[in-house]
């Protein structure tokens, strides 16, 4: 059975092995990926120096996988998973109407929105009743 991204960190705190990668075929060594080991191993605070040493630097796998092998102390350990947050302070329509009216690109839309809800909300009412949007719309929006 093909070794999965788990298998390799699992190898990683258990196995150990000196010769792990001499046993991988090509198909296995290419689920070994640098960055996503590095991003599971570094959800541990006590390995984040380690991981944000070595991925400064462009190194094979095999030597990658060799150097946690023998810096981590064997065991099992838990990481929690640290996921990123997808949501959005704004309605998606709202990030649009902005980004297409002052002609910006969305990322500094959502800036805008931040400015105008601290600042002017009235404002940004106006600015969506201009374009036609709905009372029940703009309450949802909280404007």
């Amino acid at each position: 059975m093909a070794k999965s991204l788990f298998d390799h960190i699992n190898a990683i705190y258990l196995d150990q092995k000196k010769n792990y990668f001499a046993g991988l075929d090509d198909g296995e060594k290419r689920t070994y990926s640098n960055y996503m080991v590095n991003r599971f191993l570094s959800m541990n605070i006590h390995q984040l120096p380690l991981v944000n040493e070595i991925q400064k630097y462009n190194i094979p796998s095999d030597i990658h996988y060799l150097f946690f092998a023998t810096t981590i102390p064997r065991g099992k350990q838990y990481n929690k998973y640290v996921k990123s947050k997808n949501e959005t302070k704004y309605e998606s329509w709202l990030i649009t109407l902005v980004a297409k009216h002052y002609n910006v690109s969305e990322d500094e839309a959502v800036t805008y929105l931040d400015i105008y809800y601290q600042e002017n909300k009235p404002a940004l009412r106006e600015l969506c009743e201009k374009y036609g949007i709905d009372n029940k719309i703009l309450k949802k929006a909280k404007l």
